[in-house]
């Protein structure tokens, strides 16, 4: 009788063995058939969508407390934060191709408080403008003079010069087109007045002939805007220079 106990015993326990084993296979194989488990991904707060597009070069802002490029497409203007244009080869008028992304930059002073901005990724001129034929036709540096009394940087002095500039290449005056058809020596002078409570500073333009020159157009650029202004001298007004 104590045999038979035994054999029982020992039975019982393989059977219980076996379907440990076999529910510890099951699981086995039942882990590769499970769905997978897909991996995180992580999207770069940086990476942004770049933009593309074929505008008129208007300028360079390089007095402010970021560089900027400032480019026209239609009526609209916009400002591109510039680190990329390190050249500073274009000139007002120039097509170009501009890329640029979306980001934000700090405003110093201001517990280093963001704002959206236009990153410039590349510019890339595609044709010629107005100042850039100018200065391939007429070939000659304008000449300019300005009061002992005024105080003008060296950086401002090229401000006015391209402004100067880029009003010649466009001027319907019939003595100044002469001038730069027959590719004569031209001049401006440059000071500061007051008019109906703004502050303008006033370039006046001369061809410089044979018995010296004499100014025959006055400008008034806007010390704020540095909106262009031809002088209407039997009118007595400014009138917006596009």
């Amino acid at each position: 009788m104590k045999r038979l106990i035994n054999k029982i015993i020992i039975l019982t326990l393989c059977v219980m063995s076996a379907c440990r084993l076999k529910t510890t296979e099951e699981q086995k194989v039942a882990k590769p058939n499970a769905a997978p488990k897909l991996p995180v991904v992580k999207q770069n707060k940086n990476e942004q969508h770049e933009y593309v597009a074929q505008m008129t070069f208007v300028k360079y802002l390089d007095d402010g407390d970021y560089f900027q490029l400032l480019a026209r497409k239609g009526d609209s203007t916009f400002s591109f934060i510039n680190e990329t244009d390190t050249s500073r080869n274009l000139n007002r008028g120039d097509r170009v191709q501009v890329t640029w992304k979306d980001g934000t930059i700090t405003i110093p002073g201001d517990n280093d408080a963001e704002m959206p901005a236009q990153l410039l990724l590349a510019v890339k001129k595609t044709g010629d403008g107005s100042v850039s034929m100018f200065r391939r036709t007429y070939g000659k540096k304008l000449k300019y003079t300005w009061s002992p009394d005024e105080e003008f940087t060296s950086s401002y002095l090229d401000k006015v010069y391209l402004i100067a500039e880029y009003y010649l290449t466009k001027t319907k005056n019939p003595l100044l087109q002469a001038a730069i058809k027959n590719r004569d020596e031209l001049t401006y002078s440059i000071e500061s007045r007051e008019r109906n409570n703004h502050s303008y500073k006033v370039i006046g333009i001369a061809p410089v002939g044979p018995n010296g020159s004499q100014i025959v157009q006055w400008l008034y650029v806007g010390e704020e805007d540095d909106h262009i202004y031809e002088y209407d001298l039997p009118e007595d007004k400014l009138v917006l220079f596009q």
